[in-house]
Formats: structure tokens, sequence, C-alpha cells
């Protein structure tokens, strides 16, 4: 009787721990594909392939939810405006059809203003012009701020 009461007791023991490790397993196993799926997402999102040659522009302010956070890797030029036709399209009134252009010269980076009527600012300075840009320069073209990377 003894023995029967102590097999029974093992096998409980033995079910209690093998449940409390399937259920281990479980959370882990789910954790694990949820945010795997979240920084995959965030990868895709916010990582474009950025070549040694390249440059990096990022929207950290825009009035467009769509375009908040976007990224536009580049290597010889981009341009923004708010016609189809252009690399990075801000679709507001304050942004000239071909608003303005970045490009590769030499070895460095040169924004122009392309004749828009409501110019274009670096770093809080309207753009007269053409100038060179360095890294964490701040662009402002209508209601939209993009940071150039370089």
């Amino acid at each position: 009787m003894q023995g029967a009461a102590m097999a029974i007791k093992v096998a409980r023991v033995a079910l209690e721990y093998g449940m409390l490790l399937w259920l281990i397993y479980f959370t882990v196993s789910l954790s694990r594909k949820m945010f795997g799926e979240v920084k995959k997402e965030m990868k895709r999102q916010h990582k474009p392939a950025v070549r040694q040659n390249e440059a990096l522009l990022t929207v950290v302010e825009a009035s467009e939810e769509e375009l908040q956070g976007r990224r536009f890797a580049f290597q010889e030029e981009i341009t923004i405006g708010r016609g189809a036709e252009n690399d990075i399209r801000i679709p507001e009134n304050f942004v000239s059809h071909r608003h303005a252009t970045i490009f590769l010269h030499g070895a460095q980076y040169v924004i122009e203003d392309l004749g828009s009527v409501n110019h274009t600012y670096v770093n809080g300075q309207p753009l007269e012009g053409r100038a060179y840009l360095k890294p964490g320069d701040e662009i402002r073209i209508g209601m939209v701020t993009l940071r150039f990377e370089r």
C-alpha cells in the first residue's frame, strides 16, 4: 500500500514539473516569435540598405503621417518636391513642384533650392543658392524636416 502511494506521489510530482517545464517552453517560444516579428518589422520600416557611398535623409518631422520616420537612401542625387517625378514627394501647398535637389559634388553632398517660392531651410537658415551638407544638418521644406546623414 505504501509503495503504491509513493508511486502516485512521484508520478504527481513528475507531472507537475512536466507541466511547468512545458509552460516555460511555450512562453519562451511564443515571446521569441512575437518579438522576432516585431524586430523584423522595425528593421524593414526604418533601416534601408545603405551602402558605403550612400547618404541618407530621415524625415524627423512631417504633417503627413505617411512620411513621418521614413528614410531615403541615395548615392548621386535625390530630388524633393510636390511633383510625382520627385524621389521624395511632399504633397503640400508650401512645396514647389520641383523644390530642391541634393547631389554629390566631388566627395561632398550639395543641396540646391530650385527657385522655390517658399524657400528651403538648412539648420533654420534660408538657403540661398547652394550649400554643402554635413552629417546632422536639418533641412526644412514646407512643413517637413529631414536630417541628412552620411
